[in-house]
């Protein structure tokens, strides 16, 4: 297993799959408190959740291993990836390479992959929920679909109780039957938004760059040791010159969102989890989708 500074430690499946129950508390405690959700990992017992009775535990090992099994019943090839943070909090990403789910960006050779990934936790500090995305080769990044397609497609799934997160599942295997039978209409929806910011080309990225990073909320560091702007800008510029993605050297509000992308998941700059880090990528998509300058 590999520790990224984010918090996160990568791992393989069964390094999630570890024996965990819902016991009672021996200690004198409120009621709030008074189950505790123990784990089993590496031969010793750890204690995870301090939580109440109506806390319903769902085992890692009836999500992630049937997210699998879901995947090869529909002989969709796909490349699992998994992490965890302090085996509390754990991730899944299932990048689809499948020849069907990819997509090039118009003009260019920036190609993206279609992404589903799964989340979930034992001390309920990260909700369980699933949703798409798309990754992006060049920089190793994913990326959110925008709002609309999301909702329009019911391509995020959520459960709080054990019967919800079972019922998401046998959603997620529909919408998987659903992309299968009618990929090249969601895939031409949700893309045609990242081509609106492919044809927005933009003559000042600095400018576009800070307006993005104040409006969304997101810090920009400017100091004698770094410079937020400045090292989005440098990401944005060095794609904008790559030959192999054939932008040119010009630069367009994709190229920009992806920058700011890349800034967002910089493990060595944040040690925001996952989920936050996607939130913020949503709202720096959404605005810029509203506002293409």
């Amino acid at each position: 297993m590999k520790k990224a500074k984010s918090g996160t430690t990568t791992c393989e499946l069964n390094d999630l799959l570890f024996p965990v129950e819902l016991r009672d508390n021996e200690r004198k405690t409120n009621r709030e408190y008074s189950k505790v959700v123990t784990g089993v990992i590496d031969g010793q017992e750890i204690d995870l959740n301090y939580c109440s009775p109506v806390y319903e535990l769902v085992p890692n090992a009836q999500i992630f291993p049937e997210v699998e099994r879901i995947f090869n019943e529909h002989q969709i090839a796909f490349k699992a990836d998994y992490s965890h943070t302090q085996n509390a909090r754990f991730y899944g990403n299932y990048r689809i390479t499948d020849p069907r789910f990819s997509y090039k960006m118009a003009g260019t050779n920036d190609s993206i992959d279609f992404i589903y990934y799964y989340q979930h936790s034992y001390n309920g500090l990260t909700k369980y929920k699933g949703m798409a995305g798309y990754y992006r080769l060049v920089c190793s990044n994913g990326l959110v679909i925008a709002v609309e397609e999301m909702k329009e497609y019911n391509l995020s799934l959520e459960g709080k109780h054990t019967a919800a997160i079972q019922h998401s599942l046998i959603q997620f295997n529909s919408l998987l039957t659903n992309l299968v039978n009618n990929i090249d209409t969601v895939k031409t929806a949700i893309t045609d938004k990242y081509e609106l910011l492919g044809g927005v080309w933009v003559a000042n990225p600095a400018d576009r760059i800070a307006e993005v990073l104040k409006v969304t909320g997101i810090a920009a560091i400017n100091n004698n040791k770094f410079n937020t702007v400045g090292s989005i800008l440098e990401t944005v510029m060095s794609e904008a010159h790559d030959g192999s993605l054939g932008y040119n050297g010009k630069v367009n509000d994709w190229l920009i969102y992806n920058g700011i992308n890349q800034y967002v998941h910089d493990d060595d700059r944040n040690i925001v989890s996952p989920e936050k880090r996607r939130e913020t990528d949503s709202k720096v998509l959404e605005y810029m989708l509203e506002y293409a300058s």
